[in-house]
Parts: structure tokens; sequence; C-alpha cells
């Protein structure tokens, strides 16, 4: 009777890379950068661990397991790494959206001689209560705000373009805290060519009726030649 010799189970033993294992826990934590944007850093060291990882078990010498987890590193990171850029593309653009159609209200409302409306979009940065007289009657304040609020330079000069509403020609973030956006329009067709309107606009959250609405505020108007 023939006796099977015994098997010896270290002969087909390969140690795992310990670069394939770090690589799979930075690609897993990578989901992280689709909720913050202080994790972006995160699927840019599993890319680069996955990478390294398969350097590392492709050396014929090495001899090392891990290949598949490298390769799911590399996807896990690459997947979270590319939505986290994607939202940020799709939330700038839906913002710089916003902005945009909170401007063209301001412009229009401007333009069309609805004063009062015009200055209810505005915050009060854009004409303090410390520029109004002191000691006046409510009724006699509201007429002061609306008279000091249509004699502004952005306010006059838009008031020019009764004909047509001056196109916006550039839209940008501007990086604060307050996520606030700077809109430029162009005043040629209101006569003035030399001249540009400077908006800066801010998201606020108001409570409404069916719950928290977003509501845009122009912050400052400015005009610059």
């Amino acid at each position: 009777m023939a006796v099977e010799s015994p098997i010896d189970a270290s002969a087909e033993y390969r140690p795992v890379s310990p670069l394939a294992i770090a690589a799979l826990a930075a690609g897993c934590c990578s989901a992280l950068a689709v909720m913050t944007r202080f994790a972006w850093a995160v699927p840019l060291v599993g890319i680069a661990l996955s990478w390294a990882a398969l350097a590392d078990v492709a050396r014929p010498e090495a001899r090392k397991a891990g290949r598949l987890a490298a390769l799911a590193a590399l996807a896990l990171s690459v997947g979270f790494g590319g939505q986290a850029i994607a939202g940020l593309l799709i939330d700038r653009w839906i913002m710089a959206g916003r902005a945009k159609a909170a401007a063209h209200a301001w412009i229009d409302a401007v333009r069309e001689g609805r004063i009062s409306e015009a200055l209810s979009l505005c915050a009060a940065t854009v004409l303090p209560a410390s520029s109004l007289p002191p000691d006046l009657e409510h009724e006699e304040l509201e007429s002061e705000r609306l008279k000091r609020f249509a004699e502004l330079a952005a306010v006059k000069a838009v008031i020019g373009c009764a004909g047509l509403r001056p196109p916006i020609t550039q839209v940008a973030a501007a990086g604060t805290d307050d996520g606030a956006w700077m809109l430029q329009a162009d005043l040629s067709p209101c006569g003035d060519p030399d001249a540009v309107l400077r908006l800066a606009v801010v998201p606020r959250r108001i409570r409404g009726t069916a719950g928290p609405v977003e509501q845009w505020r122009i912050v400052a108007a400015s005009i610059e030649r």
C-alpha cells in the first residue's frame, strides 16, 4: 500500500504585500472625500499606494500576494475621488446659476423702475443705516432709504438700461466663508461702454412656511471704469 507523502503547506504560501493592505484601507477611506473636501487627499494617497502595491507584487523575486486588493483599492480611490470632483463641479454650476439669477432679478427690478423691490433684494450692507439721517419717522425713513438707494452710482447706471438688460460677463466664487459670488456685467447697453457693474451676492438660509429656504441677497454693488 502506497503511502502519500505529506504536503508542504508552506510551499505555496505567499505573504500579502503590506502596501496592498495599506492601499485597500486608503481606498475604503476615500469615501470621506465625497462628504468633505478636507479628505480630498485620501484618494490621492490611495492611488499612489495602489500603484506601489501593484509594482511590489509584480516583482518576480518578491513572491507576494495582494494584486486583487491593490486593484480594488485603485478602483475605490479613483471612483470616490472622481465622484467628489464631479459633485463639486455640479454644486458650483448650480450655485453659479442661482447667483446669476439673483443678479438678474436685481438688475431687472432697477432698470424697470421697481426701486422698492430692488432695495428689498439687498442686504443692509448696500445702504447702511448709519448713512441715513437719525430720528426719522417710519414713513420718512422708508422714503429716505428709497431716495438714497436710487442715488447710488450702480443703481443710477442700471436705470439707464431700460431697453436692454446688461449682460453678465463673469461669475466667480469669492472663496469666502459666507459663500459669496462675484458677478460682472457689461454696461454698454446702458450707454456707458467703459463702465462695468460689479455685484456681490450671498445665499442666506431663512425659515419659510415649508421649512428652511435659500434666499440670495445683494451685499455690494459698485461701478468700475
